[in-house]
C-alpha cells in the first residue's frame, strides 16, 4: 500500500503585504492538492483556516479539536475519504494531565496531539497516524511531550501496527527531543530512497532557516521519497514553514 503524507504548519498569523491569509490560502491549497496528499497533518489551524480548508478540501474527512476553549488553534488530520476509512480516533494534551485541557512542563501555551486509526478501503490494511505541535519555548515541555507521545504509541498501538507521527517539533534534528522520537521511530528524511537536505522553517528570513518539522515512521513502513514543498507567489511562500511530504509503503 503506497500513500502520500504531508505535514504543514499553516501559520496562524499574517505577514503584511507578503503573507496575508488571502495570499497564502491558494498556495496552501496547491501544497495539498497538487502534491496528491492522502493524509495531511496541519499545525496552527485557527477558525479562519478551518473554514477555508472545509471549502478547499471539501472531499476530505477531518479530525479537528481546538487545544482550548479560549485557545482556538488546532493540529487537525485531514484524509481522502475515497481512499481511507477512520476506525478510531482521539486526542490528548501534552501535560501531566493529558486527559483534560492543561498546560504541562512550563510550556508557553496549551499543546495537543491528535490521532486516527485508518483502514485503506481497497486493501483493508490498517495503520495509525499521529499529529502534534511541540512547544516553541520550553525544552522541558518538548522532551516530556515527545516522551508522552511515545508512551501513548507503545500503549495504544504496540510494535506491530504501522504508524506515522508528524508535526512541528520546534527542535533541531540532533536535539534530545529528536533523539527520543528516533529511539522509537525512523526519520522519513533519513530512510527515504529519494530525499533532500532542504530546511523546513524559514521565518521569512533565510539566515534563520532550520529544520524543525518531521515525519517519523515505524519500522514496518518504508519511504520511497521525502520532499520539502515550496509553493511561491512572487517569491513569497505558503507559510513561515515549508511543507514536508513522504511517499510511503506499508
Amino acid at each position: 500500500m503506497s500513500i502520500k503524507i504531508i505535514s504543514q504548519n499553516v501559520m496562524c498569523w499574517q505577514k503584511e503585504q507578503i503573507g496575508t491569509y488571502e495570499q497564502r490560502r491558494p498556495l496552501l491549497k496547491k501544497v495539498f492538492r497538487d502534491h496528491g496528499a492522502d493524509i495531511i497533518g496541519m499545525q496552527e489551524v485557527t477558525e479562519y483556516w478551518e473554514k477555508a480548508f472545509d471549502e478547499d478540501l471539501h472531499d476530505f474527512g477531518k479530525l479537528l479539536v481546538y487545544r482550548g476553549q479560549n485557545n482556538k488553534e488546532a493540529v487537525p488530520i485531514y484524509w481522502r475519504k475515497d481512499n481511507l476509512k477512520p476506525l478510531d480516533s482521539g486526542y490528548f494534551w501534552l501535560s501531566e494531565t493529558p486527559e483534560k485541557e492543561s498546560i504541562g512542563w512550563n510550556a508557553s501555551c496549551l499543546r495537543i496531539t491528535c490521532w486516527v486509526l485508518f483502514e485503506q478501503i481497497d486493501t483493508g490494511k490498517k495503520f495509525a497516524f499521529v499529529n502534534t505541535h511541540l512547544d516553541h519555548i520550553s525544552k522541558e515541555a518538548r522532551i516530556n511531550g515527545i516522551q508522552l507521545i511515545c508512551d501513548f504509541i507503545n500503549k495504544r498501538f504496540g510494535k506491530e501496527m504501522p504508524l506515522i507521527l508528524v508535526g512541528d517539533f520546534n527542535t533541531l534534528p540532533d536535539s534530545e527531543t529528536s533523539e527520543k522520537a528516533k529511539s522509537l521511530l525512523n526519520d522519513a528524511r533519513s530512510i527515504a530512497k529519494e530525499t533532500t537536505d532542504e530546511l523546513t522553517f524559514h521565518a521569512y528570513n533565510p539566515h534563520a532557516a532550520c529544520t524543525i518539522d518531521y515525519i517519523y515512521l515505524s519500522n514496518n513502513i518504508s519511504c520511497n521519497k521525502f520532499e520539502v514543498i515550496k509553493e511561491l507567489n512572487d517569491g513569497n511562500p505558503q507559510s513561515d514553514h515549508y511543507g514536508i511530504m513522504a511517499e510511503i509503503t506499508i
